[in-house]
């Protein structure tokens, strides 16, 4: 039999989804294929006068265990796995008056379902664990020389399309991408329910992991125009995303939703001052971060830190967008603006600029991020924990004779919250829980010194408002290893420093700072960023 092309004689019918079925069984027997299906199945599609033979009649053996098993015999396997192609395969099935099986349409119990509801049991969860649709997925999928898959209500269509242009046949090529979508589902489907089985710690144990999700969206391009890019549903956080995300305005590109999530979880380590708090993102990195007492106030100082890299970036705030605050946001371009909400008149101010995408983040504490981070590298994947966590300031340490006051302590906190989150190395200068200077991104520590510092002062001569209630801090997101970058902080006005220590040169370091009454205190936590 030619593999390339194969024509559909008889199929098997097992599904747990029935949308679209009777349309698509109706298609089939007018092409006169033979159907086969099991009990319930079976009974679904005679109802609406369809033509079946049920799998039990096939095999000679009702199905048992009150469903648990139906299709698990030789009659219905060997049909699927048998090799055209080869006489003793073929002389085999004859043995056992079994007929081919050309088309497998199966989909599986709803266990992603159940494991979202919130009053499912242990039972309810075991029982939806599908032991034979899975068997009989893999086994058509594995023929696909000479057997067409179909796992997804979805793909009806294509089907029967693909037997509408080629006479009742499918191609090889079909029937090859549809097996491997059909693997592709069985193990996101093992996934979830290992995922059930096993709590987090233990799951980090085993040596084989699969990270899995379902396709959200198709996006335009990834990171650029050349590259393709998916954005997949996290199972674990669908629900919750459904219920605190709501995109107002606009399709959030590849760039955009890494950049979305820089500002999330900035908000998200802010939450805790209870006051109106703003970031300002461009590739990734914060290029303004304040809180203030009111979110106008917020948004501006925000934007004074670095009101160039501003332009086409991504504004976070933790509370609602009201009417002067849109009208703020649009003197400067922006490309997302996130918040808890947007007033009517804040909408349709922003709706006027189209380009302008507008999403709401109903909470900002953590809920909508993986408690691991998975990246991709030479030979494999990373997989670690994500960074958001509170300060434990009673590691904190303050290692230099000049204690910091209770205000310098509270904005060295604040900028060590945001170093956390600048791609290293970083420095982060600011004061009175704003941001003023960033250093991002340099080889070498010095050089994130001098930018934040230079940008800091930018910021400090531009001002319009006294921002003298507190001394300038800076925060590293690692340890000092010479004094230099100590003696270049205090000849441009910095009187305390944070910083989590560990360095070979401590000594001399925290011996500058005391010469030039520099307060420096250590956490004695790193925060690198790559």
């Amino acid at each position: 039999m030619n593999a390339g092309i194969v024509p559909i004689r008889r199929a098997l019918i097992s599904v747990s989804d029935k949308h679209n079925l009777i349309d698509l069984g109706k298609f089939l027997e007018d092409l006169g294929v033979d159907l086969v299906s099991t009990g319930g199945t079976a009974r679904f599609l005679k109802k609406e006068g369809l033509s079946v033979k049920e799998v039990s009649d096939m095999t000679g053996f009702p199905e048992i265990l009150n469903g648990r098993v139906k299709t698990l015999h030789p009659k219905v396997h060997a049909p699927i796995l048998f090799d055209r192609d080869d006489n003793s395969s073929v002389k085999e099935l004859k043995k056992i008056n079994a007929k081919a099986i050309d088309l497998v349409i199966v989909n599986l119990y709803p266990f992603e379902t159940i494991l979202k509801g919130k009053a499912s049991t242990k039972k309810d969860l075991i029982e939806n664990i599908d032991i034979g649709g899975v068997a009989l997925m893999r086994a058509a999928a594995k023929n696909f020389d000479h057997v067409m898959v179909v796992s997804d209500p979805a793909d009806y269509i294509e089907l029967k399309r693909e037997l509408t242009n080629f006479q009742g046949c499918t191609r090889q090529r079909t029937r090859k991408f549809f097996a491997a979508k059909a693997f592709s589902q069985t193990s996101y489907y093992d996934h979830l329910i290992a995922g059930w089985f096993l709590s987090k710690k233990q799951f980090q144990s085993i040596k084989n992991r699969v990270f899995g999700g379902t396709s959200r969206q198709v996006l335009k391009y990834g990171e650029n125009p050349h590259q393709n890019a998916v954005y997949l549903n996290s199972p674990d956080l669908e629900k919750k995303t459904k219920h605190l995300v709501n995109i107002i305005q606009g399709t959030l590109s590849y760039n955009n939703l890494v950049d979305t999530t820089a500002a999330y979880k900035i908000l998200c380590e802010l939450e805790d001052y209870k006051k109106s708090s703003c970031v300002i993102i461009k590739h990734g990195n914060p290029c303004g971060v304040a809180i203030d007492n009111n979110m106008l106030g917020a948004y501006k100082k925000a934007l004074e830190t670095d009101h160039i890299s501003a332009f086409g970036g991504i504004v976070g705030i933790n509370q609602h967008v009201d009417e002067k605050l849109a009208k703020k946001i649009l003197s400067v371009f922006t490309e997302v603006i996130i918040a808890k909400g947007f007033s009517q008149r804040a909408c349709k101010i922003l709706s006027l600029k189209k380009k302008v995408k507008m999403l709401e983040i109903k909470s900002f504490d953590g809920t909508l991020l993986e408690k691991e981070e998975v990246r991709s590298v030479i030979g494999g994947y990373l997989v670690q924990e994500t960074s958001i966590s509170k300060p434990n300031e009673e590691e904190f340490k303050v290692v230099t004779k000049r204690k910091p006051s209770k205000a310098e302590f509270n904005n060295l906190v604040f900028l060590w919250k945001i170093v956390k989150h600048v791609k290293s190395n970083a420095i982060v200068v600011g004061k009175s829980l704003c941001v003023t200077g960033i250093g991002t991104g340099q080889t070498n520590r010095v050089g994130s010194v001098k930018i934040a510092i230079n940008n800091s002062k930018r910021v400090e001569k531009n001002s319009k408002k006294n921002m003298n209630i507190v001394s300038y801090g800076m925060s590293s997101d690692a340890f000092f290893p010479f004094p230099d970058s100590i003696k270049t902080a205090s000849r441009n006005g910095i009187s305390c420093i944070i910083q989590p220590g560990g360095s070979i040169n401590d000594i001399d370091v925290i011996k500058t700072a005391d010469k030039l009454n520099i307060s420096m205190v250590f956490t004695k936590r790193r925060l690198f960023s790559h």
